[in-house]
């Protein structure tokens, strides 16, 4: 089942020591001695045929999977801490900083995304400029294409993901350790705008292997550049493509919302991560770090199991949802939801604090009895809410860092949702079908949406933020509208604990309030003080550090 994780495993090291002789290289004077032996992996002798390039290519993926700071573990939940939907738990100096807009050039997150990602993008260079030199002339340049396609798909995910945060950025399209200045985003995204291009003409529609973006995938994000870039009517090609595409593949929306996380290689994927279960390398602990931390001792056993708890949804995200869709329960636990069946054997009394309708704080007792349906208690967070989506059990681990849940960077709703943004930036009320489409899904089920309910521009953003809510993905958004600093407006606009409308002004835990003025920063994040010190070609640090 997860081939493409584990085919990583079998040249992964040989590809790294490759790119560490091409990156060193050799001078005239010492190229006898530095030369590697011909019965060893090396530039001349490496790529043969499809295996070489599936190896060349896996390892430009790797660098997303492999950190701690990236898919492995913290990313998705620190990009949506960074908005109005979500909270990160005080843990982790860095994290904390990054979650409250107050990170300086120093912060050990924002160097490592910039280090990973410069990573992926060297290793897909590498694999765009080699796989061509293959010695075997069965593996011809047709059966090249989709390889290639392949790293130019994740050098431009790498590029549209560094500028969003960073803004300007050195532009690398070969291979090389050398020091170069930042390019404007404009130019980064006209290199973006071609890899995607390529990689939508040249990907498989329907990938027989694990975790390999599909063509769909490649025109969603050409779309989002283009709606970035305000060329609505190319953005709308784009998605067009990518849904015909991806509707003639078979993909569609899963009729059960939650079994989207929970079967994998579904389809609704365009583009995930694979990971493998109860391994040490290729699994990851992003799951335990979504699930309830702060749960009684006796209820800990109730399935999916304790966690780290450090992603945490918040009251503005909560509202965001209609009150009867589905998805709001989907994503988040709140107060009163079903949670479990207390499965103990004997009875447990459990004493909560919560507030009455004038406000006075107020304690209140619970007995559950062996069978009882346990009800979420917002006491289990520090905002009073925790994650659902994208959990699955613990129980079968043999360590909690070893889950092998996938993490989905592009399905198919969000697909049709692009396309309806595209739409309705031109006033067009066919965004309404693709709108439509998602919230009749069949577990979601949400009333049509008409004209008649508002700007279509709203209607879709609106939609975009139920549906991907806690999936890393409300960041990008923001950031392309350019609404981060109205969203969180003067820090008394977004919500944050369960109880906000019952607390004082003084209370921290009542809003979520941006350290720094997000307009000011222009929502970026600074170049890394380490890139700075080692490049010298780097002379400019962004506004507001």
């Amino acid at each position: 089942m997860k081939k493409l994780i584990k085919n990583i495993n079998k040249s992964i090291l040989a590809i790294f020591g490759i790119l560490l002789f091409v990156l060193v290289g050799c001078n005239n004077e010492d190229e006898f001695l530095n030369r590697i032996p011909l019965d060893k992996p090396n530039p001349e002798n490496f790529f043969v045929d499809a295996t070489s390039a599936r190896a060349a290519v896996n390892a430009a993926f790797r660098p997303l999977t492999v950190s701690a700071h990236m898919f492995r573990r913290d990313l998705v939940l620190c990009l949506d801490a960074m908005t109005d939907d979500s909270y990160w738990r005080p843990a982790r100096a860095h994290s904390i900083a990054l979650g409250n807009w107050d990170v300086t050039p120093t912060n050990e997150n924002i160097n490592n995304y910039w280090q990973e990602c410069y990573r992926s993008i060297n290793a897909a260079n590498f694999a765009i400029e080699r796989i061509p030199t293959s010695s075997d002339p069965q593996f011809t340049t047709e059966k090249q294409l989709p390889y290639i396609a392949e790293a130019r798909f994740i050098r431009a995910w790498s590029y549209i993901f560094l500028t969003s945060l960073y803004g300007d950025v050195p532009l690398h399209l070969i291979a090389s350790i050398e020091s170069k200045p930042r390019s404007s985003r404009a130019d980064i995204l006209v290199q973006v705008v071609a890899d995607l291009e390529f990689a939508g003409q040249n990907l498989l529609a329907s990938p027989i292997e694990d975790g390999v973006p599909t063509a769909a995938a490649a025109y969603g994000y050409l779309a989002k550049v283009y709606l970035w870039l305000g060329e609505n009517e190319k953005a709308i090609t784009a998605a067009r493509s990518g849904v015909v595409s991806a509707e003639g593949a078979g993909f569609g929306l899963v009729d059960d919302y939650l079994s989207i996380w929970e079967e994998e290689q579904n389809k609704e994927l365009l583009f995930y991560l694979p990971f493998a279960t109860n391994d040490d390398t290729y699994g990851q602990n992003m799951t335990v770090q979504r699930l309830i931390r702060d749960i009684p001792t006796k209820l800990r056993t109730i399935e999916p199991g304790d966690g780290w708890g450090y992603g945490l949804p918040q009251l503005d995200l909560y509202n965001a949802f209609e009150p009867t869709d589905p998805r709001r329960e989907f994503t988040m636990y709140a107060h009163g939801d079903n949670y479990g069946v207390y499965n103990g054997s004997e009875d447990f009394v459990y004493t909560y604090n919560t507030f009455d309708a004038l406000g006075n704080e107020i304690s209140e007792t619970v007995t559950y009895q062996p069978g009882d349906l346990v009800t979420y208690n917002h006491n289990w967070s520090p905002t009073g809410f925790n994650i659902r989506k994208m959990t699955r059990s613990m129980f079968h681990l043999a360590n909690v860092r070893w889950s092998g849940q996938d993490i989905p960077l592009m399905r198919m709703s969000e697909l049709y949702l692009i396309l309806a943004e595209a739409l309705a930036e031109q006033g067009d009320a066919e965004a309404l079908i693709y709108v439509n489409k998602v919230r009749s899904r069949a577990s979601v089920n949400m009333p049509e949406k008409t004209v008649a309910d508002g700007n279509l521009v709203d209607l879709v953003r609106h939609e975009r933020r139920v549906e991907l809510a806690m999936e890393g993905i409300r960041i990008f958004d923001l950031i392309r509208w350019g609404t981060l600093a109205d969203v969180f407006g003067n820090g008394t606009k977004v919500k944050r604990h369960y109880h906000s409308d019952l607390l004082p002004t003084s209370n921290i835990t009542k809003f979520d309030s941006p350290v720094h003025d997000l307009t000011h920063l222009e929502g970026l994040l600074p170049i890394p003080q380490v890139e700075m010190d080692q490049n010298n070609e780097i002379t400019t640090q962004n506004a507001g550090y």
